[in-house]
């Protein structure tokens, strides 16, 4: 069992198909299907079933689990032996899209600069899946936004907590006015939402009306309309609020608090790409914050 014909296996496991493997691996496809077909020859069973794609057989998955911990491992080695005094070599991170787009651009910005031979990467993505890339080694880390990290497979390099609050436009002076009003939210599932119907329930409000939006721009433009209101991070409003054009409005701390994670794998080479990344992410907050009532830092 050879660490090519391994990473062919987690890349056809994962694409779910021997046409998609095969072009991000820049092979033949049936050079894809005669390795696969070796790698079951050699373990003596199925590792696919191959009916509408590739999906693993429970040997498949047995072995996803080994493939990946040994091209991890492989991978780290490489890693280590390439390290430079200087940082250097791929940084590949995870966001979700309202840091991604308002906050980490700075951010990245000071690092590039600061250390030009990183080739940084960051993808955008909801908190499964952000989750799942940094346990199955896909990205160096992550900042997520969830409740909390219980996964011991998961080291919390940085923890913030924000708060939450009702926004609508300034002339509206009593929240109980605006319950009748749209709430701009993201989809169902979404934290925060999910927050937000707690404390509404809480307040014996059961009939509420939704306007789903995927972009926190579109939200705040929507509620610059008066299309309805919100319910986000003071951080993201706080300049609207001090130039008049939005009013907040608090909910109690059990209700009205969101907390962001940046997170990596604790198998995870520290390399010095990774290791400058968190030295500078704790130094400089990503998240601009009101006062420092509104959040605390766990390193």
């Amino acid at each position: 069992m050879e660490s090519a014909e391994l990473r062919i296996f987690r890349a056809v496991a994962r694409e779910g198909s021997i046409t998609k493997a095969a072009a991000i691996l820049g092979y033949v496809q049936s050079n894809v299907t005669a390795r696969i077909q070796q790698l079951e020859s050699e373990v003596g069973t199925a590792l696919f079933y191959r009916q509408r794609g590739m999906i693993l057989t429970p040997a498949g998955s047995k072995l996803l689990t080994y493939a990946e911990q040994i091209l991890h491992l492989l991978d780290q080695a490489e890693k280590f032996m390439a390290e430079t005094e200087l940082p250097s070599g791929n940084l590949e991170l995870g966001a979700y899209a309202n840091i991604s787009s308002l906050h980490l651009p700075k951010l990245l910005t000071q690092y590039y600069k600061s250390y030009p031979d990183v080739n940084l990467s960051l993808f955008t993505g909801e908190a499964e899946c952000l989750l799942g890339k940094v346990l199955h080694y896909e990205l160096d880390g992550a900042f997520v936004r969830l409740p909390e990290i219980n996964d011991s497979n998961l080291v919390k390099e940085l923890e913030i907590t924000e708060e939450l609050v009702i926004v609508s436009r300034p002339e509206y002076k009593n929240i109980k006015s605006l319950y009748a009003k749209p709430f701009l939210m993201n989809p169902s599932g979404c934290p925060n939402r999910s927050r937000l119907e707690s404390w509404l329930k809480f307040q014996g409000i059961s009939q509420v009306r939704y306007m789903d939006f995927n972009y926190l721009d579109s939200i705040i433009q929507g509620v610059l309309a008066d299309l309805g209101v919100a319910f986000l991070p003071h951080s993201v409003v706080q300049n609207y609020e001090e130039k008049g054009l939005l009013k907040t409005f608090p909910v109690p701390p059990e209700f009205g608090s969101t907390k962001t994670f940046f997170i990596r794998h604790k198998d995870s080479l520290l390399t010095g790409a990774l290791a400058k990344f968190i030295e500078m992410l704790k130094e400089n907050n990503p998240l601009y914050t009101p006062s420092a009532a509104n959040f605390e830092w766990s390193l």
